[in-house]
This record gives C-alpha cells, structure tokens and sequence, in this order.
C-alpha cells in the first residue's frame, strides 16, 4: 500500500497542488501591487482618480502603473484581461481597497520600525509645527530625532495630530498622549525644537516651558533658521524707507505681472515678495539691480504708449517715477547685499548636516558683517554705485520739520 501510495500518490495530491498553484498566482500579484503601491507613496502620489475602471484615461495613478507594466509584463496583463473591471464579489487585488489596505499596513510597519530605533538609541528629541492642510484644517506635526550606536543622527516624521487648538496646554498634552501612544519613554527626551511662536517657545507657560516641568532635562532649542526670519522681518520693517521700498518691489511684481503684454515687454522675471523665504527677496533685489534699464524702458515705453489705457500710463509713469530716484537705486543696492548674505546663511543653517556650533558661527559671521558695512566708506560705497546705476547725483529734498516759535 505504501509503495502504491508513492507511485500513485495520494487522492487528494492534485487538489493541493491546485491550491498551491492558486497561492503562488495571487503572491505574484500582489507582489506586483505592493511594488506598485511602494513607488506612488514614497513619491507622495495620489492614487485614485475620477473612476477606478481599466482603460479609463481618468481612472488614478495606481490604475495607470498597473496599466504601464501590464504592457511590458505579460503575466499582469493576462491578470488585468481575465480580473479587469470584475464588479462587487469578484476578488481581483486590483480595487481601491486593496490599496488602501496596504498603505495601512505599511505606514504601521514603518511606525514601528521608527519606535524601535528611537527606543534602541533610548534618548531623543522632538519637533513640532503646525500647518494648514489642503482642506485648510490646521495640524500639528510630530518629528523624532534620535542617534544611532555608530553616531548617525536620525529624523523621521512619525504622525499629524488633529487639531487641538493654539493654547500651549492643550498642544503640551496632544504632545505627551502621542509620545504615551507609541511608547516614547517622555523621561528619555532631551531635546526640544519649535518655531518662536509665544505659545511654542514661552519661557513661562509656553510648550516648551510645560513639556520641560515634566523633564527638566529636555533643552529647548529654538528654530535656528525661523529665528534669523524674524530677525529680517524686524529690521526689513523698522523704518519707513525699508517699508516703501519693499512695497515698492512688490507694487512692480503687481504691476507687470497683472497682464501678459506688459509681462512680455519685461521680458525679465521679478519674483514676488515672501515673508517666510528670504530668497524670494533677494531674488527680487538681484533681478532689480540686474535689470535695472530693462525694467526703465519697459516703463517708459508703457507709459509713452497711447493704446494703453489712462490708468494704466498713470501707473506706469507713478512706478517710474519712483525707480528714477538716488533713494530707490540705492536701496536696491544696499538690501540687494544684505539680503544675499541674510539668504546664505539661511540656507545654510537648513542643511542636515549643521550643528550648533556652526549655528552660532554662522549668527556671529551675519553679527559682524552687518557691524561692518555700517561705516562711513562703505556708505559712500552704496552711494558712488547708485549714481552709477541710476545717473542721478542727489537725493530728493525730504521736509525739514520746522521749529515752533
């Protein structure tokens, strides 16, 4: 019977096979999926679309990759020919829940891929910011950094928290129920990283104050590069010129970017004004300063030109005005080099790789350069390349408040 039972094999043998068979058909399919589904996330991808239909032209990014590899891979496209469109009840692995499922799957296992790194480093730090989503719901987001035993320093992003309102008590707890959630010992923290928003970095009743009665231990250390944006916007703001001449940068942008004609008689590309990103304003002075005539006889040929409309000579003639000035050219000048200064140091303090000694000798270097060009020469500097630039020699004769008698 035994010998018969291994030449014969046994009665049921081609129903395991056939059940094998079947697991490997959908391993292979899923395989496919998987992969597909790991290059649409890490890119940041969306995934449906208008319908969820093969063939259809609106049908989502996964329906399209699956499309793609189908015509390079005969074994998915024989799955998509016989599984395609198959209608409730049918299994495919080919619907948007499937993906769905796994995307699930996968930000789980990389949370906890992320937990146990944290927890093998043991002692970490956090940074937390808030920002408006797409549906303009605010939400805070929660980044570990923690270093490894061969001294590699780490940041991963670990989730969004619901909105839970601008009062630092009520972010202070978001905070630790997040960090009780996934088992991030609070006594282990050391560190802290926020903007220098008062309920963030409040020296008393701040985020940071109350995260810091729970662990003494857990220094605070403020946004390096959201510091020196506040510092330009203070001193950007601080007298009444500064203020004009960047309103006057901006009115420009407005000007010729209001209609393609005068866009196209530019022919230059002035970048509109930011109050987060210094590079959109150093942008704006270099283009200025480098196209200073180009943007002179734009101007004047706008304002010369009777087609165009009354109002719109006016302002041309308005804004040319104001650039054919000392005041202007030399404005552009002077913010032109603190703000390219101001610009590399802000990127430079954004680089992965800074730490905070650097920090600090990059805020010294930014310190004395400032102290530096506030002399005598280098004024007369910024005067003698206005003149040169603009062709006038003097300044507008500015009101001399009169004494009372």
């Amino acid at each position: 019977m035994k010998n018969r039972g291994q030449t014969h094999q046994r009665i049921d043998q081609q129903i395991i096979q056939q059940i094998e068979n079947e697991r490997m058909y959908w391993i292979n399919v899923l395989k496919r999926v998987v992969a597909i589904v790991k290059t649409l996330a890490s890119r940041g991808l969306a995934f449906r679309g208008h319908t969820s239909k093969i063939g259809c032209p609106r049908n989502g990014n996964f329906m399209m990759a699956l499309e793609l590899l189908a015509e390079f891979d005969p074994f998915i496209s024989n799955h998509i020919s016989k599984n395609g469109n198959p209608g409730k009840g049918h299994t495919s692995y080919l619907s948007y829940y499937i993906y769905e499922q796994f995307i699930l799957l996968m930000s789980k296992k990389v949370e906890k891929t992320i937990i146990q790194d944290v927890n093998t480093s043991r002692y970490f730090s956090i940074s937390v910011d808030s920002t408006p989503d797409i549906t303009h719901t605010d939400q805070l987001s929660l980044v570990v950094r923690f270093v490894d035993e061969s001294g590699n320093v780490f940041e991963r992003f670990l989730c969004f928290m619901n909105n839970v309102g601008h009062k630092s008590e009520d972010m202070a707890e978001a905070v630790i129920t997040i960090l009780n959630k996934y088992n991030l010992n609070l006594n282990y923290l050391r560190g802290q990283s926020y903007d220098n928003a008062s309920n963030m970095s409040g020296s008393y009743s701040g985020l940071q104050a109350r995260i810091k009665l729970i662990n003494p231990l857990a220094k605070f250390v403020p946004c390096s590069a959201h510091s020196l944006n506040l510092v330009g916007q203070n001193a950007a703001s601080c007298c009444n010129e500064a203020i004009h001449f960047f309103n006057f940068l901006q009115n420009l942008y407005t000007f010729f970017s209001a209609s393609t004609y005068r866009w196209q008689i530019l022919n230059s590309s002035i970048k509109r004004l930011s109050d987060t990103r210094w590079s959109a304003r150093d942008d704006a002075c270099y283009s200025l300063n480098k196209n200073w005539s180009s943007i002179e006889n734009a101007l004047i040929k706008i304002g010369e030109n009777e087609k165009e409309k009354p109002a719109i000579r006016c302002e041309a003639n308005g804004i040319l005005k104001i650039l054919k000035s000392l005041e202007t050219s030399f404005l552009s000048i002077f913010w032109g080099d603190i703000l390219h200064r101001f610009n590399t140091v802000s990127k430079k303090l954004q680089s992965v790789n800074i730490d905070l000694s650097v920090v600090v000798e990059l805020y010294q270097s930014l310190i004395n350069y400032v102290g530096d060009i506030r002399t005598d020469k280098d004024y007369e500097n910024f005067k003698r390349n206005a003149i040169e630039k603009c062709g006038i020699m003097n300044f507008r004769n500015t009101e001399k408040r009169q004494k009372k008698i």
